[in-house]
């Protein structure tokens, strides 16, 4: 191995260990994120509908949504993905937490009302900065990105000709099997690793803008986040707010080729996003906004309009989680999330073996920092679980006896939520155990090295 390769098989090494634990748990989240909605959809008999005819439309939605909190005000709602999916909007109560309300997209009935802290909102959080303070948990996740990007590179740098070893056949031998399974699963992974990696950068990068340099965090929108801000409404304010069949028709005029997928209802305005036909972007990509008195449009916007920077911002969410194709994508990422988990947990291992061969492999090989490694990310994942209650009780409990509560959860978000963490802590379990009984497995000396040196014999001479 020569002295450039040796480099690159340390850094890919070095990054693989000490980020091991933390970048597990961060890809392990990230692969149940790609189907918290259907999660959700399982865990949650409200947000489920039995197919029935024709929509009952926006409007008789919306009234639903209206009473089902009088008090409250509606800040969202969200058609159906598929047929059995039942219309979710979001309700703003006064003094009071946010609360989700199921309707029957084709009879328009109530289906049912639940917390707005989700099994999807659960795994994003958790996923997006651990449960951090959003500015902390996204750089370090972004941090954690650079290293699996780095990586990722490093192993290609020092794995020859990989380029030609897609379809290598495995020895199933052990122990050189799990290092052949590593490096072919490597391979087969590595434009989803480059994606996952670049998105997760992206996030950071993101965040750094807002937080250090010009404040922009969208192309249009309401406020100082916005490079275009939207105009004001210029209507006369004394005639009443148009209906929202009058609204919908007149974006449907302005934007034939919206498929409308939400509505955020606005002081004076109303807000549509969905999709137009653009490959790889979020709902928002494409939008508009009405003069909810006058029916004129404020502001459209088409993804195909967007400078190249502000058309990845719109491709870096169904890059990063695979929902661009529905299931079919979503099963792609979810596989290949795994593999990703697998990597990071046969890396660790294959690391510990070289540890445990000889005292001169575990001098070459040992990284002084790994212990500190890995008592910091293990005190990063234990302060999530403050920093998780306190984010229920702040944004989604109800106050009672003049202190916030932990939001009601249905069991069924309960049971899932709790299941991935049990499940998790086996798998980290496991990890470790395993990693313990190789390191005293591969520590022993071998038989050469524990037969006794034979004494001197006396001399015939």
């Amino acid at each position: 191995m020569s002295g450039a390769t040796r480099l690159w098989f340390r850094v890919h090494s070095f990054t693989g260990v000490i980020t091991g634990l933390l970048l597990f748990v961060l890809c392990w989240s990230g692969t149940f994120a790609v189907f918290a909605h259907e999660l959700d959809w399982l865990a949650t008999p409200e947000a489920r509908v039995q197919p029935d005819g024709d929509s009952a439309g926006w409007d008789a939605w919306m009234r639903t949504a209206t009473r089902a909190y009088s008090q409250g005000r509606v800040v969202g709602m969200q058609a159906p993905a598929h047929d059995s999916d039942a219309v979710v909007a979001l309700i703003q109560r006064p003094d009071q937490p946010r609360r989700l309300v199921y309707i029957n997209p084709y009879t328009g009935e109530l289906r049912g009302t639940a917390s707005a802290f989700n099994i999807h909102r659960f795994f994003r959080n958790f996923h997006r900065s651990f449960f951090f303070p959003t500015q902390w948990g996204t750089y370090l996740v972004a941090l954690l990105a650079v290293t699996l990007l780095l990586s990722l590179i490093a192993g290609l740098m020092f794995y020859r000709r990989w380029w030609t070893r897609f379809f290598s056949i495995v020895t199933w031998r052990r122990p050189a099997v799990w290092s052949e399974l590593h490096k072919l699963a490597g391979l087969w992974s590595v434009w989803f690793v480059l994606i996952i990696a670049a998105t997760g950068i992206w996030y950071g990068v993101e965040r750094f803008r807002l937080d250090f340099g010009d404040g922009i965090f969208a192309y249009a929108g309401n406020g100082d986040l916005a490079l275009n801000p939207i105009p004001r409404p210029g209507s006369d304010p004394s005639p009443p707010l148009l209906s929202l069949p009058e609204l919908i028709s007149a974006a449907n005029r302005e934007r034939p080729d919206l498929n409308i997928r939400t509505i955020v209802p606005a002081p004076g305005l109303l807000y549509l996003e969905g999709q137009a036909g653009h490959i790889l972007v979020r709902d928002r990509a494409n939008h508009l906004y009405l003069d909810a008195r006058g029916g004129t449009v404020l502001y459209s916007q088409s993804a195909n309009d967007l400078p190249l920077y502000w058309r990845w911002s719109e491709t870096a969410d169904p890059l990063h989680f695979g929902d661009f194709a529905g299931l079919a994508s979503k099963t792609v990422w979810f596989v290949f999330g795994l593999l990703l988990c697998g990597l990071i947990l046969t890396g660790t291992w294959i690391h510990a073996r070289r540890l445990g061969r000889s005292a001169r492999s575990r001098q070459r090989h040992r990284w002084p920092g790994t212990l500190p490694a890995v008592v910091v990310s293990a005190v990063v994942l234990a302060a999530s679980l403050p920093f998780a209650l306190h984010e229920m009780r702040t944004l989604y409990g109800d106050a009672a006896k003049g202190a916030q509560q932990l939001p009601a959860l249905s069991p069924g978000v309960t049971g899932v939520i709790l299941g991935w963490i049990v499940l998790t802590l086996i798998v980290l379990f496991l990890w470790a155990w395993t990693l313990r009984r190789t390191l005293q497995r591969e520590g022993r000396p071998s038989k050469v090295e524990r037969r006794p040196e034979k004494s001197p014999g006396k001399s015939c001479i």
